[in-house]
């Protein structure tokens, strides 16, 4: 198949749809990839022609099933360059499979142990590390990320030792784009005894990937960003290495031989697939793999990394707008994180979609990489096979003039007036000198940053202020609820719900529910926490 991004969109029709009245110009893929129609339509082929358990009955439909099933992880284990099947396990998506490996690993970790990340794992691996840590008393240890986005390697020889028994990096990041050395970090890790372990999920459907000569002991991998369907995903590994791992889940498939007081398990892979599987989901993972190797790797490879650097070159020029990772020449995935001075993403992303472009913002499962980037947050425009250059002009146009068009945005009358009131007219922003209590918002997931600043006198809040680095909604509804709040007793407070909807008649989009029930959210947490310590 020659490749064609005009042509290629034809496979995909859910790109045909309109929103908000224009085309859908999709920019979210490194979130998820659409699914062209010879994907998706094993669904049917499997539902209306050959559904059925597998490797259970002795009839037609279930032997057609289990070939189907166990010849989509051949495809698979081709697709990644493994030996064989049974180097294949099917998961529902990367975060099963990293969390397969650290509960395998985890039986011969202790307090003694060291485990290696990065700065720019996602959560999925951070998260999950931070869990088998705390469980089997190893250390996690961090490999730093430099000012212009890339591992310090240096740094990463100094915390790679003896001690190390796992270390676990992103092929790929997902905020910054970085096509990070795997090579080296695996050979890293071999030098000291310890085990590989590589994320996938933005490597996989990206670039060609062959995990025999990358050497990794595991590598995983989500079928929803390769033009697959949800709920599937994968886990490359070692031969050798599954053998001897404990299995995640047990129950049926997994078992070979079961009595009252033991049982043994399968051969791989099914000793790590317990129960029925996602058999027309495991069908279309390999149809997708089929579509992607037709297209040709090295070609989506390359069709990336033109439109990211046609991206990070438009994006170069205005002063207002600061960019994330590798700078322009550099080779990076299909992806780019920026921020609009004075514009926050989730704003950005509202004005987006009103021109019918979908964009990620926030902190995109990386809080600990944009607290290292010193910013709450960041606007993620990531490609795929089906975009094109005019997708990306397409979003400078509004990137262009959000700064100019964010007022009338806020003042329209999908908002209530006091919405623009209180962005253009803050009550109470800024700090108090000496509160009884600082409540954050930094640990939510959508990447707004905030504290309300709160003085209680005789059980009563005599002062109330915020300082916000939130979206322009957030700051709003602060001050709405500072305003509302101030001399009210801090039982009722605990017990607010539903003020600020209320105030606002419902009237906002609700695309931007959580920006506005989100600080009635952390006040009220702040006191319930104040009434209980009493």
């Amino acid at each position: 198949m020659t490749f064609d991004a005009a042509e290629i969109r034809a496979d995909f029709p859910v790109l045909d749809r309109r929103v908000n009245g224009h085309p859908l110009t999709y920019l979210d893929n490194a979130a998820t990839t659409h699914t062209p129609r010879q994907v998706y339509d094993v669904f049917e082929e499997f539902y209306a022609g050959y559904n059925a358990n597998i490797h259970r009955g002795i009839h037609e439909l279930s032997h057609e099933a289990s070939i189907a099933y166990e010849e989509a992880h051949d495809r698979v284990a081709e697709f990644l360059g493994a030996e064989c099947r049974e180097e294949i396990v099917f998961t529902k998506n990367t975060t099963e499979s990293i969390n397969l490996v650290a509960y395998g690993l985890s039986r011969d970790l202790d307090a003694g142990d060291e485990i290696v990340t990065t700065e720019m794992d996602h959560h999925a691996s951070l998260v999950t590390w931070q869990q088998i840590a705390k469980r089997t008393g190893a250390t996690v240890r961090h490999i730093p990320v430099t000012a212009d986005g890339h591992l310090d390697m240096d740094a990463a020889r100094e915390l790679v030792t003896d001690d190390t028994a796992v270390l676990c990096a992103p092929h790929v990041s997902n905020v910054l784009g970085t096509i990070n050395p795997i090579a080296g970090l695996v050979d890293l890790a071999h030098d000291h005894d310890a085990y590989a372990v590589v994320d996938g999920a933005q490597s996989a459907p990206t670039r060609p990937v062959d995990v025999g000569a990358m050497d990794a002991d595991f590598f995983a991998f989500s079928g929803h960003k390769l033009a697959g369907p949800t709920g599937i995903g994968g886990l490359y590994g070692k031969r050798a290495i599954l053998e001897e791992l404990d299995p995640f889940l047990f129950g049926g498939e997994m078992i070979r031989n079961v009595t009252l007081t033991d049982s043994t398990w399968n051969e791989l892979p099914w000793k790590f697939e317990a129960g029925t599987p996602p058999i027309a989901e495991g069908i279309a993972l390999g149809a997708a793999v089929d579509y992607l190797s037709e297209l040709g790797m090295e070609n989506v490879r390359a069709h990336e990394n033109d439109l990211a650097q046609y991206l990070l070159r438009e994006l170069a020029d205005p002063e207002f707008v600061r960019t994330y990772g590798p700078a322009v020449g550099e080779e990076r995935t299909g992806l780019v994180s920026f921020n609009v001075e004075g514009v926050h993403g989730h704003d950005l992303s509202s004005l987006l979609n009103d021109n019918g472009i979908a964009i990620r913002a926030g902190d995109h499962c990386t809080q600990p990489l944009h607290d290292r980037l010193e910013i709450p947050g960041s606007a993620r425009a990531s490609f795929y096979v089906y975009n094109t250059r005019a997708d990306i002009d397409r979003l400078l146009d509004v990137v262009d003039s959000a700064r100019e068009n964010l007022d009338g945005y806020l003042a329209s009358d999908r908002y209530h007036d006091l919405i623009s009131e209180h962005y253009h007219e803050p009550r109470n922003q800024g700090g108090l000198v000496d509160p009884t209590f600082v409540k954050s918002s930094e640990e939510t997931t959508c990447g707004d940053d905030g504290e309300f600043h709160v003085t209680i006198s005789e059980g009563r809040i005599e002062e109330i202020a915020f300082e916000s680095r939130s979206c322009a909604v957030s700051r709003a509804v602060a001050s709405l609820l500072s305003e509302k709040l101030e001399g009210m007793a801090v039982e009722e407070v605990a017990e607010l719900d539903g003020y600020v909807v209320s105030a606002l008649e419902g009237q906002y989009p609700d695309l931007r529910r959580e920006c506005v029930e989100g600080p009635e959210d952390v006040i009220r947490e702040a006191a319930r926490e104040y009434v209980v310590s009493g």
